[in-house]
Parts: structure tokens; C-alpha cells; sequence
């Protein structure tokens, strides 16, 4: 058999050798978009203060409560320049810990009580306590990202698992949903159990991703040494894992885990930041799907590509994500046209049908999302026209239902040309 690599416009080998030392080093123990170990239970004594505040939100943070935007205030009116001196010698991990309590605190202030007044979504600057907004920003700009809440901090870095403690080691398969649960819930009960769940089901979805990450870089690796056979076997196993990942959410979010009526009054207010943060001018969003690395992840090595507005979002969605999982994503945006190029070369209808059935898979968690997306959203009073959104922007007059459909369908229509005839 000749030796298809060299039709391609990029040299694999190169580029296999690159993606496999970076989902090695930059995925972590964990080979996933999740953090290397357990995330940590506890901080040095200088940032306690804060994981003492975290843990009295769900006593204050309801609207039948008084909020906690003059307690905070008061718990946080002065910056100490002490703990922003002692923000560069934190580890990586302490790091991940105090962003999420961080951007716990920042986020409740931001909207002062569930579900939110009316004054709260007209705010398009936010003057949070400099006790909060000095350590964070400078935070921020050591991490690399925006000073906002993010796929990452509220939900990838806010949970714990009740078999074992903060910083041990744990693999993908370890995650469970009986085993792991948010470590800071800002609600209080019953509502705790709803943020709970579906905070966690991110957790899960990329705890499941892992073997979609694997299952590519293997691909690539394939293509790099020219085998047939490893490719069967590699683009197989990927279908078989990205079908696993729409099961998974087909289970983690629905009606009888999250409650739809509690999760839009309740858990999603949370989320949205719909104001600006560092940048002025930039209104930021907050935790999205769009910053869900392991969908990144098989847009970018199967070519999906367009200018949706879900397209754009994500493009710009991974400025919210860790360094490390950004260089992993951009190694994959070489490899994608090196993976369809090889596929399309080698002209075997097997082949093709098996690289198409990975975008039928990624097409079907999309069809799925849809469904779910609109389920939860019919929840919706009649005449109630104010909400934010941590993703699309939702006008007024817009019917949120519609709106989100039509950009979920054009989303599914660029998966669908990618597809390799």
C-alpha cells in the first residue's frame, strides 16, 4: 500500500507526535478536561475567610433570605494586600480552588438573592467589594482568563468524592453520580439538590469524554504510521465513545434528576454574568456548553466548521478554558483536516461510512441537547421577558424556545456537511 501521508498538506507524524505529548501533559492524570486530581478540600489559613463566606451563602443567598450582597460588602470591604501577595506561590490546585470559591462569591454578589429582582438584570457594570475584586482579577490574570465564572471554575473545579479526599488520584471511570457532588452549593435545600445534579452532570459528560479523547488522538496516530487496521479500530472505538457521552446526558439531564421549574428559577440564574467583568465594553456570559472541552474536541478533529452563531460562541468560548486544554484544542484544529484528508485519500467506503458514523454521533448529542435545551425552557411563564443566558443572547421579544432551536439547528446542519460523501 503507497504511503498516503504524503498527500497531505500537513505532515502527521509531526503533529501525532505533538497532540500525543500534549494529551499527556496537558490533560493531566486524568487524560480528560477535568482536574488531574481530586479537586482540594481545604486552602492555606490566609484564604479561609473565603471558604467560610462560601459556606454560609445557602443560609442568606434566597430572596426570602435578604440576599448577600450587603453582607458580602461588609465581610469584604477592603482589599488585603497580603493574600494578593500570596496569590503566585499557590499551586496549580490551590489556584483551581480559590477561582471557584472566587468566582462562587463574585457570581451570588452579582445577583444578590434566587431567583434575582428585576434591577439586577438592567446592571451592565458591577462594583463588587474590593476584598473580592482585587484577589480575583489578579487571580484571573495568572490563570489566563477572563475574571467571570466559567465552565471550568463553577463546575469542572466544584466538586468532591465522598470515597476519597481533596489532591488523592482518581480515573474518568471513578466518576460517578453516586460518588461525586458539589463541594460548594450556594442553595439551600430542597433547591441544593437540583444545583447539585446539574452541575455535576457536567462533571460527568467529561469524565466520559475521556475515552473520546483518547479514541483521537489514537486516530491520529493511526494516520502518523500509515495503519489501516489501528484506524478501523481507533474511529470504531470513537463512535462507541461518543455515543456513551449522549447516553450520558441523556440520563444526567433530565426531568426526574434537575427539575426544570427549579433549574430556571433557581440554579441557572446563577450562571449568567451579563455584565462586564475586566474588559470594558465586553459584557461576559459565564459557564457555558459551548466551553465543553470534549465537544470542542471532536468539532475540531472532525472538521466541523461554519460561521453559526454557535459556531462563533465557540471559537470564542475557549478563552474561558485553562491554558493547557486551549493548546491540546489547537493541536486538534491541525489534525482535523489531517484525519478527513486521510479518510477522503484512501477512498474506502468502509472507511468513510465509519468516519461519517462519528459525526452521526455528534449529531445525535445535538438533537439530544436540543430536546432537553427546549424542554427546560418551556418552563418559562407566559409574560415573564427577563432572564439571562450564560450562552445565546435572548432578547426581550424574542421567543426563547424558537431562538434556541433554530441556533441548535444550524449548529446540527454544519455537523451534518462535514460528513464526507
Amino acid at each position: 500500500m503507497p504511503d498516503r501521508r504524503q498527500s497531505l498538506g500537513a505532515n502527521p507524524v509531526s503533529i501525532a507526535r505533538l497532540l500525543r505529548n500534549s494529551y499527556e501533559i496537558d490533560l493531566g492524570e486524568v487524560r480528560a478536561f477535568l482536574p488531574g486530581r481530586v479537586p482540594l478540600d481545604d486552602l492555606p489559613s490566609l484564604f479561609q475567610r473565603y471558604s467560610t463566606a462560601c459556606a454560609e451563602l445557602p443560609s442568606r443567598y434566597s430572596a426570602d433570605r435578604g440576599g448577600v450582597r450587603s453582607w458580602l460588602a461588609r465581610e469584604f470591604r477592603r482589599d488585603e494586600p497580603k493574600i494578593r501577595q500570596a496569590l503566585p506561590r499557590l499551586s496549580s490546585a490551590e489556584r483551581d480552588r480559590l477561582m471557584t470559591i472566587l468566582s462562587v462569591l463574585g457570581h451570588t454578589y452579582r445577583w444578590d438573592c434566587v431567583p434575582p429582582s428585576c434591577d439586577r438584570f438592567m446592571e451592565r457594570r458591577i462594583s463588587l467589594p474590593p476584598g473580592i475584586a482585587e484577589p480575583w482579577s489578579d487571580l484571573a490574570r495568572i490563570c489566563g482568563q477572563p475574571r467571570v465564572g466559567t465552565m471550568w471554575s463553577l463546575h469542572l473545579c466544584n466538586w468532591s468524592m465522598k470515597d476519597r479526599l481533596g489532591g488523592a488520584a482518581y480515573g474518568a471511570l471513578d466518576v460517578t453520580s453516586d460518588n461525586t457532588q458539589v463541594a460548594h452549593n450556594w442553595l439551600a435545600p430542597p433547591a441544593d439538590r437540583d444545583l447539585d445534579r446539574f452541575s455535576i452532570s457536567f462533571v460527568l459528560l467529561e469524565a466520559r469524554g475521556a475515552a473520546v479523547l483518547k479514541h483521537l488522538v489514537d486516530t491520529v496516530d493511526a494516520i502518523a504510521g500509515s495503519n489501516m487496521e489501528d484506524l478501523f479500530l481507533s474511529l470504531g472505538q470513537l463512535h462507541t465513545a461518543v455515543k456513551a457521552v449522549t447516553t450520558a446526558f441523556s440520563l444526567y439531564v433530565r426531568k426526574g434528576t434537575v427539575d426544570p421549574a427549579a433549574w430556571l428559577h433557581l440554579v441557572q440564574p446563577t450562571f449568567p454574568w451579563s455584565a462586564e467583568a475586566d474588559e470594558p465594553g465586553r459584557v461576559e456570559g459565564g459557564p457555558s456548553g459551548i466551553q465543553m472541552g470534549t465537544i470542542q474536541a471532536l468539532d475540531a478533529a472532525l472538521g466541523v466548521e461554519g460561521n453559526s452563531e454557535l459556531a462563533k460562541m465557540a471559537r470564542t468560548g475557549r478563552r474561558y478554558m485553562p491554558r493547557p486544554h486551549r493548546r491540546f484544542l489547537e493541536l486538534l484544529d491541525r489534525a482535523g483536516p489531517v484525519i478527513s484528508s486521510y479518510v477522503r485519500w484512501c477512498g474506502c467506503e468502509e472507511l468513510t461510512a465509519q468516519f461519517n458514523e462519528c459525526l452521526g454521533g455528534l449529531s445525535s448529542f445535538r438533537a439530544t441537547h436540543k430536546a432537553r435545551g427546549a424542554q427546560y425552557l418551556r418552563n418559562q411563564p407566559d409574560g415573564d421577558a427577563v432572564r439571562a443566558s450564560t450562552g445565546l443572547t435572548i432578547g426581550i421579544d424574542d421567543n426563547p424556545i424558537e431562538t434556541f432551536e433554530r441556533t441548535m439547528a444550524e449548529r446540527a446542519a454544519e455537523t451534518e456537511a462535514a460528513k464526507l460523501t
